[in-house]
């Protein structure tokens, strides 16, 4: 494994972050990019479709986040109900493993 060496030129460094928490910060930006990027698609999109549809408001890239972010919940809130009826239709059929749910050993699949 290389050595990773950090030049410093004799500043003080009273906050550095561990590789873990590098890591999370490397995937919430991420998330947030990604998410900042599909509302400005999704605002090119609907002001693009008001030359086809000329009653169609014009939307800010504000009321696009808003509109994702919706969208997510809403997305949310329909899986969370799709996982609710599965222990619904089968119950004490899944076990708590980890973070994630399983069979329980000896149910038929």
């Amino acid at each position: 494994m290389p050595v990773v060496c950090r030049i410093l030129a004799g500043m003080p460094a009273p906050f550095v972050l561990t590789d873990l928490a590098q890591m999370r910060i490397q995937t919430i930006s991420f998330f947030a990019l990604t998410f900042l990027i599909c509302a400005k698609l999704i605002q090119w999109l609907w002001n693009g479709q008001r030359g086809s549809f000329p009653r169609l408001p014009r939307l800010s890239y504000g009321k696009a986040v808003s509109l994702v972010f919706l969208w997510g919940m809403l997305f949310l809130i329909v899986l969370t109900m799709i996982s609710g009826a599965r222990e619904l239709m089968t119950p004490g059929a899944w076990e708590h493993h980890g973070v994630t749910y399983r069979l329980k050993e000896g149910t038929s699949r």
